[in-house]
């Protein structure tokens, strides 16, 4: 499922698995492939079924009434407040019909008193699942998918029918509103009451932000540990209560009661914790092992934890798309693997040594998934998991369990704030090292090199050859020079509605424009420059100063001190460190590069524009055998002018002005540029309608190759001396979540 670019067909899969099926009968040997292809065949199922279950694009953007019910705890953000529901009837004429297994995540301004399971009727317009698609961006599509979730959306009118009776949520949500009525005040309550429920409603932002720096963001989770502790301690205390009574060990053994009772408080506390991928993990494998124990079977640790992998993908094979899978299981693997290699070591030896592998084995896993890596992590978890484990999650428990002793519970959750402040004290002094968190973006085929090597030294001697590490150490560190002198690179970057594009040549890089806000700075344009490898900017050119295009400037400039910066206007929006170079774009400035010639068209200087778009800077990239123009949000006026100016704008490539709005692209200025090829950079089904239609159908009439960010994602075009485009769309890279009709 990670590779597949479409699903294939399920009778294929089915004829294959009878054909294998007969030949097992006859040739025993065949039953481990029929065996992959009866999970292949589940897995290929369940992922149709969720295709299924998305709605139709016919039905995005129509409002409509519905009644569903809420799953889980709401949270607010940005946006409003965001909660998940299952539909249960549609209540409006549309023509619809509800996949059995929906489930939506939507979105409201107003302020609803939501609890869990409750049946409300919402007005509501829904999208299918869409997010960014660009090289180092967080994978939306893949997060939706792993979660079930089929649409999301907002909500306008909303009434309640009926309301919930008592659940496990509604218990959660009971323990967040003690949490905000006694420590509203205290800014990493909320980390406690992470830790105790897997409620993260409460976390704040920074606190996230220096986890991730220092490298223990997988502690703020409730794992496998956190459960077992909890069992460990609730049984205990059972235990005592039942020794009480001595007779009853009589007819049961004290040993025979103790496993179910682990696995009872185990699965109690798991469902507290919303059975997260780690916690299922756990429980898992103390079935198994309580099962075996019963059975009077001794079987290898590693093998249960195979057997629990095995169960947990038959139960969800859609959570192959889940960074906390892989996190897990491999975490808990390498620890098996290791123990055993340790067992004659002191125990504190043995500590350092395990988390510093940890640390060093699980780099290919986070450069995957996050492009960054912590540096101080090693000495942030040395003091981090002990004091989580043996100081936190204890006094958090200890505050659930005395519900009924208000003060005793309050003081508990007070000294675990207290332990957390202390921690995160710890943890900045480790962020504001230097290079303490490095941006480290690799290709797959890099990763697969970094995994060979870090094996190589990590697992015993002799199982694999050393001697190969340097050989495969320069095929990670080294790349071969994708641009001739003469040539260019142009990257359209998906940051949703706004507009950001890479010009590269052999030593060069400019970019134009920086997305509509930070987030696009932060999490789409650094890690595409980090994933090329692109150490500086020589120059950051701004159109304008409209928020579509500047808002993630800050976020860049955070990473990166281009050269030189040109706008058409003062900075608005943004700002700019004083020893940076600054100037104004005007017609007539122009340079090269790398035999790659760069021309300012506009704004030009003593016209007097009407509105800042105009004004925009219009840049003309030039080789032998290629041309691209860049034109900002220029309007008509700005582009009769550069007309009327006889401009030299013919140009190959076109970046339509305005993201293909209604405003811009006149025929006369059309034919004036004789594209061949013009590209739009839009979000997603925008409120604005871009691009617009008659300016497509414009470019159709003139047989113009129309590409566009929302359909294709990040789109990379190679341009050579010969004039030969190669064309990249990062949306069209191999996974079907992305390609789905």
């Amino acid at each position: 499922l990670l590779v597949w670019p479409t699903l294939p067909p399920l009778h294929y899969l089915i004829a294959g698995w009878v054909l294998v099926g007969v030949f097992t009968l006859r040739w025993r040997r065949c039953d481990v492939l029929l065996i992959c292809l009866t999970t292949t065949t589940w897995a290929v199922y369940c992922a149709q079924q969720y295709q299924s279950s998305l709605p139709p694009s016919t039905l995005e953007n129509q409002a409509f009434k519905v009644q569903l019910r809420i799953e889980g705890l709401s949270e607010k953000n940005a946006y409003g407040l965001r909660f998940r529901a299952t539909p249960l009837k549609i209540l409006s004429r549309i023509d619809y019909q509800l996949p059995a297994h929906s489930q939506w995540q939507l979105t409201s301004q107003h302020t609803l008193d939501l609890r869990p399971q409750q049946i409300w009727q919402m007005t509501v317009t829904l999208r299918r699942p869409h997010g960014v698609a660009s090289a180092g961006a967080f994978d939306y599509q893949a997060w939706l998918l792993s979660e079930g979730i089929t649409a999301t959306g907002k909500v306008g009118r909303a009434k309640l029918i009926h309301r919930a009776d008592w659940s496990v949520d509604e218990w959660r949500l009971h323990i967040r509103e003690k949490f905000v009525a006694n420590f509203a005040q205290q800014e990493n309550a909320g980390v406690v009451l992470a830790l105790l429920t897997g409620d993260r409603a409460l976390v704040s932002d920074k606190a996230w932000e220096l986890y991730a720096a220092t490298g223990i963001s997988h502690l703020m989770a409730i794992s496998g540990a956190h459960v077992m502790l909890a069992a460990f301690a609730v049984t205990h205390i059972l235990v005592w209560l039942l020794k009480c009574y001595p007779s009853l060990f009589l007819r049961v053994p004290l040993a025979q009661i103790k496993l179910p009772l682990m696995l009872l408080v185990a699965v109690a506390y798991g469902f507290l914790a919303v059975l997260s991928l780690p916690t299922l993990r756990t429980l898992l494998m103390v079935s198994l092992a309580l099962c075996l124990t019963g059975l009077r079977q001794e079987v290898p640790v590693t093998r249960i934890l195979l057997l629990a992998l095995t169960l947990l993908l038959l139960w969800q094979p859609l959570s192959v798309h889940s960074i906390g899978l892989w996190l897990s299981f491999t975490a808990v693997a390498l620890l098996l693997l290791w123990s055993g290699m340790m067992r004659q070591e002191h125990k504190i030896k043995r500590f350092v040594r395990v988390q510093l592998w940890l640390s060093v084995a699980l780099v290919p896993i986070t450069l995957a998934f996050f492009g960054k890596l912590s540096l101080v992590a090693p000495l942030a978890n040395f003091l981090a998991i002990p004091v989580v484990s043996l100081c936190i999650v204890p006094l958090a428990l200890l505050g659930l369990l005395s519900d009924v002793i208000e003060p005793i519970q309050n003081l508990s959750w007070q000294l675990a704030i207290y332990a957390v402040n202390g921690l995160n004290g710890y943890l900045g002094v480790l962020a504001n090292m230097p290079y303490a968190q490095q941006s480290w973006l690799l290709s797959p085929v890099a990763l697969w090199f970094l995994s060979l090597v870090l094996l190589m030294w990590l697992l015993p001697k002799g199982v694999l050859p050393r001697l190969l590490t340097p050989l495969f150490v320069l095929a990670i560190v080294c790349r071969w020079p994708m641009l001739a002198k003469g040539e260019a690179q142009l990257s359209i970057i998906d940051v949703g509605q706004g507009l950001s594009v890479l010009v590269q040549t052999k030593h060069h890089a400019l970019l134009y424009d920086t997305g509509a806000n930070a987030n696009a700075g932060e999490r789409i344009i650094n890690p595409y420059l980090a994933w090329l490898q692109l150490r500086r900017l020589d120059t950051l050119m701004i159109s304008h100063n409209d928020k579509d295009h500047t808002g993630g400037a800050d976020a860049l400039l955070a990473q990166f001190t281009p050269k030189q910066v040109m706008y058409s206007a003062s900075p608005e929006g943004y700002q700019l460190a004083p020893s940076i170079p600054q100037r104004l774009c005007y017609a007539g400035q122009q340079w090269h590069w790398d035999e790659v010639h760069f021309q300012v068209l506009s704004p030009i200087v003593g016209v007097n524009y009407d509105k800042d778009n105009n004004r925009s800077c219009v840049l003309r990239v030039s080789g032998q055998g290629f041309s691209v123009l860049l034109t900002g949000d220029i309007e008509a006026p700005a582009e009769k002018i550069l007309v009327k100016q006889a401009t030299h704008l013919q140009s190959d490539i076109l970046v339509l002005g305005h993201h293909g709005s209604k405003t811009s692209s006149t025929p006369e200025f059309l034919a004036q540029v004789k594209a061949q090829l013009a590209i739009v950079s839009a979000g997603y089904r925008n409120q604005f309608n871009h691009p617009s239609p008659p300016v497509i159908q414009r470019l159709i009439q003139s047989q113009t190759v129309i590409d566009n960010t929302i359909d294709h994602g990040t789109l990379r075009y190679h341009l050579t001396k010969q004039g030969i485009i190669s064309r990249e769309a990062w949306r069209q890279r191999g996974h079907y979540w992305l390609n789905a009709p």
